[in-house]
């Protein structure tokens, strides 16, 4: 992605933010997935092309799929500005996404908190080690999936479950904690959980419309 294509669609997916499924309507799926290429959607109207014959609820799924897989390119990107980041150059290649001055790799996740755990947020950014775990157990599939070093980017707003999508796209205060992460990272500590280092950043919003973030263990 280059600076261009990132400053249009963050641009595109910041305005589609209040129309996106709140709820997936259906588990992510093979036998949905199948129906269309998404991943040969680039654009929103591209993608508005292809799910036009579907059902309704299908439709859901895949916009909801779609824009969260659009923030996590986008993110991916606001991770690669900043010196001795790299993408994966092997697209099909799911072991990570960022190599962080060759010394450290991760997979990237977007995600909310679990909602058992909404109810202590207080003790989740002193020690996120119980939703780390959660992810791994509850949110995986298949052994290679528990063979990834992982950063979980998670959205969290006080104001409103809804603000999700927005916090999604608070894309100057993502750049920001990418940039304190990356100068950060060899003073951080990491979760070791099921053979893998991980990591979290919080991205939250305690008043409507101001995003602020939290990097663990800094």
């Amino acid at each position: 992605m280059t600076g261009t294509q990132f400053q249009q669609l963050s641009a595109d997916l910041r305005m589609l933010a209040k129309t996106i499924p709140l709820h997936w309507g259906y588990v992510q799926n093979n036998e949905n997935d199948r129906l269309i290429n998404m991943f040969s959607c680039h654009t929103h109207q591209s993608l508005e092309d292809a799910i036009r014959d579907l059902p309704d609820d299908i439709k859901a799924y895949f916009r909801r799929r779609w824009y969260l897989w659009q923030c996590a390119q986008c993110d991916e990107h606001l991770f690669c500005e900043n010196d001795g980041v790299t993408h994966n150059p092997n697209p099909r290649d799911q072991s990570y996404d960022i190599d962080i001055f060759g010394r450290y790799k991760f997979d990237i996740k977007g995600t909310v908190v679990p909602r058992d755990m909404r109810g202590d947020i207080t003790s989740l950014l002193k020690d996120p080690t119980p939703m780390v775990r959660f992810f791994y157990d509850k949110q995986s599939r298949g052994v290679r999936y528990n063979n990834q070093n992982r950063l979980f980017v998670v959205h969290h707003s006080f104001v409103s479950q809804e603000r999700e999508f927005f916090l999604r796209c608070a894309w100057e205060t993502k750049r920001k904690a990418y940039a304190e992460f990356v100068r950060a990272i060899d003073s951080l500590r990491f979760i070791q959980y099921a053979n893998c280092d991980a990591t979290v950043i919080f991205i939250l919003e305690a008043e409507r419309g101001k995003a602020q973030y939290s990097i663990d263990g800094k």
